[in-house]
């Protein structure tokens, strides 16, 4: 098994994952695979800090590019691509809104110290969920906020 998935399989175990869902982790063919069942349960991986935030460090890059980011500052970045977006420890301003072509109403994650401000480009409510000590604050838009 690679380390990758060694290391996440261990720290998602010691939260008492589901059979099914270590199952899935366990026949993902790549990081990629493995971060997309990430998002799919986002809810309870950051409910339960699995995996952990020091780990997801050790693969950014990957997680960057699927739509996780870690440690980032943005400065008013569009973000509309992806139905999913987590932001752990990160800091400025995004941009966000109905990608009309996609279809997608982005859900964004806020969880491990972010200190962010959305925007949104449409007239559309976007639900914004936070984790934790967080600072997300709305520039005057229709934001759903659920605080967990």
């Amino acid at each position: 098994m690679e380390k990758w998935k060694e290391s996440a399989a261990n720290d998602i175990r010691s939260h008492k994952v589901c059979d099914e869902y270590d199952g899935l982790l366990a026949r993902a063919k790549s990081k990629v695979d493995a971060l997309a069942l990430y998002r799919r349960g986002v809810d309870w991986c950051l409910e339960n800090d699995s995996p952990s935030i020091d780990l997801l460090r050790l693969y950014k890059q990957d997680c960057a590019f699927s739509g996780i980011f870690i440690d980032r500052h943005f400065d008013d970045e569009l973000l509309n691509d992806n139905q999913v977006y987590i932001f752990h420890n990160c800091t400025g301003t995004i941009r966000t809104g109905l990608n009309v072509s996609k279809r997608i109403i982005p859900m964004l994650y806020f969880a491990n110290g972010c200190d962010m401000k959305v925007k949104v480009d449409a007239d559309v409510e976007v639900p914004l969920y936070i984790f934790g000590r967080n600072n997300v604050v709305t520039d005057g838009i229709t934001a759903k906020i659920f605080r967990r």
